[in-house]
């Protein structure tokens, strides 16, 4: 029953951004926020899963504001939950998109 109202959230979060661009939203970085909230309440009620829908949403988000460092934190999340889960092959894969980030904040400035 406690994971219910994080459910919902995480369900308008996806409808949100499922469009490609940027959301039209009173505040991107207070929708930043909102992500990386969710995301944690859900580590915290032991849902990993959705915990990774979450990241995956604030890692999509964070790109299309431009924000580098945001993308980089939701994808070190994403790569430290899958190997908490014993799945490094998928971890393998966040941290290589991973390693590409700053060279994408170098190349746009």
């Amino acid at each position: 029953a406690l994971v219910e109202p994080l459910d919902e959230a995480l369900s308008l979060w996806k409808r949100l951004l499922e469009n490609p661009g940027i959301p039209d939203v009173r505040s991107p970085e207070q929708t930043v926020t909102s992500l990386q909230l969710l995301a944690s309440l859900y580590r915290l009620q032991a849902q990993p899963l959705q915990a990774l829908e979450s990241f995956q949403l604030l890692r999509s988000l964070c790109r299309r504001l431009g924000d580098h460092s945001g993308a980089a934190d939701a994808l070190c999340q994403l790569a430290r939950l899958l190997l908490q889960l014993e799945c490094p092959s998928q971890a393998q894969v966040f941290l290589e998109e991973l390693e590409l980030c700053p060279a994408e904040a170098e190349g746009s400035e």
